[in-house]
């Protein structure tokens, strides 16, 4: 299935493409995100949450457990990052969806 274009509005009809029909679904309801752009931002909200999570287990740790610190941060971080953004991007596409029926 390839990704869908920021503007690509699903045709109403029997002459819906299955990717179409996927999207509005997968807006709607659940499923993978196939927008690049929801994607990359999704990516680059992981790559900081990951950072920030790093540095703060580098912060908060034991001075000998520092490496151990850091990935406890690093994991804690990309968690939290990947489900807030989730979340963020998820609810955004409802609306949007809703709002075009």
């Amino acid at each position: 299935m390839p990704y869908a274009t920021p503007g690509m509005r699903p045709s109403a009809g029997p002459g819906q493409s299955a990717t179409g029909m996927a999207q509005v679904v997968f807006d709607t309801v659940t499923g993978p995100n196939l927008r690049l752009r929801d994607n990359l931002i999704q990516l680059i909200c992981c790559v900081i949450g990951a950072a920030i999570g790093g540095g703060a287990g580098a912060v908060f740790a034991p001075s000998g457990e520092r490496s151990v610190g850091v990935l406890i941060g690093v994991f804690v971080g990309l968690l939290v990052s990947v489900l807030l953004s989730g979340a963020v991007i998820g609810v955004v596409r409802f609306f949007s969806a809703v709002k075009r029926k």
